[in-house]
This record gives structure tokens, C-alpha cells and sequence, in this order.
């Protein structure tokens, strides 16, 4: 009976530690395509913290930071919460651009430019993700919301299916205006990719 409580508890030890190494191998791979997007001077970290078993990863490139952890992906650049996760450097830098271009309230021009890279880059989430949300601004909503529920994250069911189902419930609510449908998305987008990564973390936690 002793030995067998002895391998049992053995047993329990090497499913933590194989959980506390797999976490952050996890979200460094998840890291890495978004590293690339930035540029080769970009440094990453990452810290386990050996009481709760929180994870996080720090990436950092000039005066945009990207944040990981076991809730939270995505590149924060403004106060509406804007993010951006996925595509090649040059439809990355596009992207950044463009939403400064919303932002600034030049519609036309972001509207341009997440055309142009939805040219080069059909499909591409976040060009179709901000040409919606442009759309929207510039009373195109029927067309915005449109765009909004074609989205789709291959690698992300939670983030797809938050932006596709909040883009048909604000459709419905015409009251709302733009800043704050933005605002809306961003948050049940982040929401989504916040939920994807947890539920990765624990599946590899269970392995």
C-alpha cells in the first residue's frame, strides 16, 4: 500500500511539473508568428509563477507592446482597445496604419488601405476585422456588420465565433454608435482569443 501511494503521488508530481513546463512552451509558440510580424529586434520573455501556476509571455518592440498570458493575447495600440494578431510584416505594418488612419478619423484612408491588403492578403482576419469596423464609420453598416460576419480565425473558434455573433446582435441596434460598436467588438473579440488560449493552457495542463 505504501509503495503504491508512493508511485501515486510520484505520478501527481510529474503531471505538474509537465504542466508548469508545457504552459509556457504553449504560449511561446503562440508568441513566435506574432514575433515575426514585428521584427527581428523584438525581445521576448517569459515567467512562471510558481504559486498559482500563472503564465506570461512579454514581447516588446519600440512603442508597441504585446501582451500574453493565461487570459490575454494581442497587440494593444490605443484606447479603444485595438489589437492586432496575425498576417505577414508588411499586411502587420498595413494594418497598424490603417487603424491609426480610423482612429484619426480618416476614414477614407483606412478604408484604402485595409482594401489594398485584403488585395494582396485575401482573407486576412484583421484587415477584414478593421475594414468592417470602417465601414461602420462611414454609415456603410449594412456592408460593415457584413464584412464583420464573414470573419474568421482558423486557428481561433472562440475569436470567430465572439465577432460573428456580436456583429449580428449590434446589427439589430441601430441607437448604437460607431465609437461604441468599436469599442464593443474589440472587447468581445479580446474576450474570444482570451478564452481560446485559456482552454489550449488547459488541455496542455491535462496532458
Amino acid at each position: 500500500m505504501k509503495q503504491t501511494n508512493a508511485i501515486s503521488r510520484r505520478s501527481g508530481t510529474a503531471s505538474r511539473l509537465r504542466a508548469a513546463i508545457l504552459a509556457p512552451l504553449l504560449a511561446m509558440l503562440l508568441a513566435l508568428p506574432l514575433a515575426a510580424c514585428v521584427g527581428s529586434s523584438l525581445g521576448v520573455g517569459v515567467g512562471v509563477g510558481t504559486g498559482g501556476g500563472g503564465v506570461g509571455v512579454g514581447v516588446g518592440a519600440g512603442s508597441t507592446s504585446v501582451g500574453f498570458g493565461a487570459g490575454g493575447i494581442g497587440v494593444s495600440l490605443n484606447s479603444y482597445g485595438d489589437f492586432l494578431n496575425n498576417g505577414p510584416n508588411e499586411a502587420y505594418l498595413n494594418n497598424k496604419a490603417g487603424i491609426k488612419q480610423l482612429n484619426d478619423g480618416n476614414f477614407e484612408a483606412a478604408r484604402k488601405i485595409f482594401t489594398d491588403t485584403l488585395e494582396k492578403y485575401p482573407d486576412l482576419p484583421d484587415s477584414t476585422y478593421y475594414l468592417g469596423l470602417t465601414l461602420i464609420y462611414m454609415d456603410q453598416r449594412e456592408a460593415g456588420f457584413g464584412l464583420l460576419k464573414t470573419y474568421r480565425e482558423p486557428l481561433y473558434y472562440r475569436a470567430t465565433s465572439a465577432v460573428q455573433r456580436s456583429a449580428t446582435y449590434l446589427e439589430k441596434k441601430p441607437e448604437l454608435t460607431a465609437e461604441k460598436i468599436h469599442k464593443v467588438m474589440n472587447k468581445e473579440r479580446r474576450d474570444g482569443f482570451d478564452r481560446d488560449l485559456q482552454e489550449r493552457l488547459e488541455r496542455n495542463r491535462d496532458w
